[in-house]
């Protein structure tokens, strides 16, 4: 019996509609079904490969450092879906079948494509843009490829985008919020400084010694 929350709402009807419009079926040609099935996995890796070797040519260390940051923080808002609006997968509650085998755990959002999706906006924030236009390239394939072996729902790719772009929002917002605290604290030191009294110079001479006789 198929069984999904608030399946009556406009959102789910569009929802399962398109998903059976993408989704591989039994009389699909299985060459694509096949390429689908790499599709599916492997995106992600190159897109890695991709934008690790580009932030690395450039010794990008921050760019390296807030990719990583905001993939935790997809991960984080991941955990929170998942415990609070957790969403079947489509073979789970019976939209099959599901052409590679697969974890009936939460499908919202589509972690594979959240987080290439991130090392495109890392590479386009970094001015990378014909890199970062590979790996949308890469985020679209994987997005269409894990529809279409029936493990997520077309609603999990647009959850997968807006996850992204918070996760990379709110780890630039952190950086620009320690950034300005630390420079309100160095301004505040400063200004202290200048506020306390200056030790008097003592400016007069000691006489001069006058040699001993002998």
């Amino acid at each position: 019996m198929n069984a999904l929350p608030d399946s009556n709402a406009l959102w789910e009807s569009w929802n399962v509609a398109l998903f059976q419009h993408l989704h591989a079926t039994s009389s699909s040609p299985h060459a694509l079904i096949a390429v689908a099935t790499v599709l599916a996995e492997w995106p992600l890796f190159v897109a890695a490969g991709v934008t690790g070797w580009q932030l690395l040519r450039q010794r990008d260390r921050l760019g390296m450092v807030r990719l990583i940051a905001a993939g935790g923080m997809a991960l984080l808002i991941e955990a929170l879906v998942s415990a609070l609006a957790f969403h079947p997968r489509p073979f789970a509650v019976g939209f099959g079948p599901a052409w590679v085998t697969h974890t009936a755990n939460n499908s919202m959002p589509s972690t594979h494509v959240t987080l290439t999706l991130i090392m495109a906006i890392t590479l386009a924030m970094r001015r990378q843009r014909w890199t970062s236009l590979v790996v949308v390239v890469l985020a679209t394939m994987l997005a269409w490829a894990r529809v279409y072996v029936g493990i997520h729902w077309p609603a999990d790719m647009v959850g997968a985008a807006l996850s992204a772009i918070v996760s990379v929002a709110v780890i630039y917002g952190l950086e620009w919020g320690v950034t300005v605290l630390m420079q309100r604290r160095k301004e505040n030191a400063v200004a202290r400084l200048r506020q306390e009294p200056e030790l008097p110079v003592n400016t007069k001479r000691s006489p001069a010694r006058q040699p001993t006789e002998r």
